[in-house]
């Protein structure tokens, strides 16, 4: 069985963080997303994949870390292709980027390369012998692209945004398919939205052969915008088990799970609560404290009275001494001067909306901080206000309030 993994988007709604990197290159965990995926198909046996990328710098990038850190050391046993999207045309002409790959006849699984699907969703696709495409159960069917099935569970229809009932199962872009899909590509006209939808290949496709709706059965997590790294975060590191391996002073308080590699270690006074994951050649501490889910990256540095709450760093950071930042996420080779806070709540305690390619977007969270991007230098004593981002490799003054976006 072979899968394909479109990852050729521009990612733009991850901006900041999608400025600098491919968005299934953004990690979760200090895990690339796409190592997330492939590790979900070598599980499921499948023998081959291929990920298409886009034509540009990010494709590149995204070539040449997979061909660095996963051909080359031979990590996994998958066998990898590139197909190369040179326009994107939407996600049909995704699919039909990698039609040389495929023999007549021959199914495939296909999924999207930066969200996280479960193993045993995956593997319940796989089992059924005919075509499947799976949903996830949503409350508000009417923010979605619905599957209508009959009382079979067999595919009648793919309805955007129904504003009648006609089902509660979402497409989450994971399904079965076979190369009768690249056949049809040429049937397909123009959407609204000028690009060549799979929905349109899907619902051709159903009045040839049985198509079969499938729920979730553990986990889909779109990785849309920022924020959904918190809630990755969220779901995936509470089910650590400890692996303390570095070096912890005298007087460091550890309450929950700890992963600390050899090559890190805990300076004396701190105080570690919640689940945490240390990557490798961080010094945490004096007197730090880490609360709630966090993740720090390679070489990163946490110092004396710093506050880390429910928050993703990136690798390469610095945050001496004196800061409090909570519900955010950090890019890579960031500094937070002495003195730097960051509010996660509104007072009227509604939930945090931010600017979204124009565009306010509600988070749906409460208590969410900020977004920081790669490269980044805060001033001593700057103040951020919840939900904003600040763009790669800005600055701010001495005691700045960052109360909008910085993109320069």
């Amino acid at each position: 069985m072979k899968a394909i993994l479109p990852v050729a988007g521009s990612g733009t709604r991850m901006y900041p963080l999608g400025v600098t990197t491919p968005k299934c290159l953004i990690k979760i965990l200090n895990k690339p997303i796409i190592e997330w995926s492939l590790e979900a198909l070598e599980d499921n046996k499948i023998d081959e994949v291929v990920i298409v990328i886009s034509a540009g710098t990010f494709g590149q990038k995204i070539r040449e870390y997979i061909e660095e850190h996963i051909i080359k050391p031979k990590k996994y046993k998958l066998s990898i292709h590139f197909a190369v999207q040179e326009q994107q045309l939407g996600t049909a002409h995704v699919v039909q980027a990698a039609h040389e790959f495929f023999d007549d006849g021959e199914q495939f699984l296909f999924m999207y390369g930066d969200d996280l699907y479960g193993p045993e969703t995956i593997r319940q696709t796989l089992s059924t012998k005919e075509l499947a495409v799976v949903g996830m159960k949503v409350t508000d069917p009417e923010k979605w692209g619905i599957f209508e099935a009959d009382k079979d569970n067999n595919l009648v229809n793919v309805v955007e945004k129904p504003t009648t009932f006609v089902g509660n199962l979402a497409n989450i872009g994971c399904m079965k398919l076979d190369s009768r899909v690249f056949d049809l590509f040429d049937q397909l006209s123009v959407s609204i939205r000028g690009e060549y939808e799979l929905t349109d290949s899907l619902l051709l496709l159903a009045k040839q052969t049985t198509i079969k709706v499938l729920p979730t059965v553990d986990y889909w997590i779109p990785i849309g915008y920022p924020w959904h790294i918190l809630d990755a975060t969220e779901y995936f590191l509470p089910l650590i088990e400890s692996k303390i391996e570095g070096r912890v002073e005298d007087d460091v308080v550890i309450k929950g799970k700890l992963i600390l590699p050899e090559s890190s270690r805990i300076l004396e006074g701190s105080f570690i609560e919640g689940n945490i994951m240390v990557g490798e050649n961080v010094i945490i501490g004096p007197g730090a404290r880490l609360r709630g889910n966090v993740t720090i990256g390679d070489n990163s540095y946490i110092g004396f009275s710093v506050e880390l709450k429910n928050s993703v760093v990136g690798e390469q950071c610095r945050i001496p001494h004196l800061s409090s930042i909570g519900d955010s996420i950090l890019g890579d080779d960031v500094n937070v001067a002495g003195g730097c806070m960051v509010a996660n709540w509104r007072h009227d305690d509604t939930t945090i909306q931010t600017p979204v390619k124009g565009k306010m977007v509600d988070t749906f969270r409460r208590k969410f901080g900020c977004v920081i991007g790669d490269g980044v230098r805060l001033g001593i004593n700057t103040s951020i206000y919840p939900g904003r981002k600040l763009w790669p490799n800005v600055t701010t003054k001495p005691g700045q309030i960052v109360d909008k976006d910085i993109t320069e």
